[in-house]
């Protein structure tokens, strides 16, 4: 069984306790991180944020981003070679034990990132990249929320090189992926679904000010090689016509790149 992880904040312990109920149903037993960005200073903020004079992110996407990225680090420090990365409002809708042995028996030397939810996801119909257990894994394109996946050492490595400084929230998987940090996947089943409850990150659009948005989105999409950006538009223009979408559309996005 492979390394299971669960992001949870310790003023959250009916999360904590939902989780690892779920979590015990299939004899996961998760480490837990957890940084509340509540409870960071703001020179700590200051320090770790591109371009921290224009950026945009909240202090509750700061601390799952940087929640996220202590468990790449503890991957790549122990040397962990693939884990299964879950938010606490995460619950099963499938046995994952199947999958998870599947995964461990697989090579893991390369970067690989496997969504397991639906939620706003987009993918490549005619691109099935591999087939694990009987389950088929497409081409992902975008995904929306970072709630359930699996990552593999090198790919929570480029991550990390890719996010220091801070630059966008945790499920920019989109961005992340263009950039080269990792081989994008996702299931054709839903293995993990949301709980019906409110997520504990939310930023309004109409919070922030226009013209510093544009300013931030410029200087992020700069930190994107322009040989990057051709190979994605070349992409684009390939597979657009057999792009399809998981779960229902959303326009709530901090940013929008590309």
């Amino acid at each position: 069984m492979i390394k299971t992880y669960v992001i949870n904040l310790p003023r959250s312990p009916e999360r904590r306790e939902s989780i690892l109920a779920e979590c015990a149903r299939f004899n996961l037993e998760p480490e837990i991180f957890g940084v509340d960005g509540k409870d960071l200073s703001n020179d700590f903020i200051r320090d770790i944020l591109f371009e921290p004079k224009i950026n945009q992110l909240s202090r509750g996407e700061i601390g799952c981003a940087l929640s996220h990225l202590a468990i790449y680090a503890d991957m790549v420090e122990k040397n962990i070679p693939i884990a299964l990365v879950l938010e606490d409002d995460s619950v099963f809708n499938f046995d994952p034990r199947p999958l998870l042995n599947a995964l461990a028996n697989q090579p893991t030397d390369s970067a690989d990132v496997y969504i397991l939810t639906h939620k706003t996801s987009r993918y490549v119909a005619n691109n099935k990249t591999l087939s694990i257990n009987n389950l088929c894994f497409y081409q992902a394109w975008s995904a929306d929320g970072s709630n359930a996946y699996i990552i593999t050492r090198n790919a929570a490595a480029n991550i990390l090189n890719f996010q220091t400084p801070l630059k966008v929230p945790s499920d920019w998987w989109k961005l992340f992926w263009i950039n080269n940090c990792f081989n994008f996947h996702i299931c054709e089943k839903q293995i993990v679904g949301l709980r019906a409850e409110n997520s504990l990150i939310f930023m309004s659009l109409n919070d922030l000010a226009r013209k510093n948005r544009k300013k931030y989105i410029k200087a992020v999409r700069e930190q994107t090689p322009f040989h990057l950006r051709v190979k994605y538009l070349f992409l684009r223009l390939r597979h657009s016509p057999n792009l399809r979408r998981y779960g229902p559309y959303s326009r709530r996005r901090m940013l929008k790149f590309f």
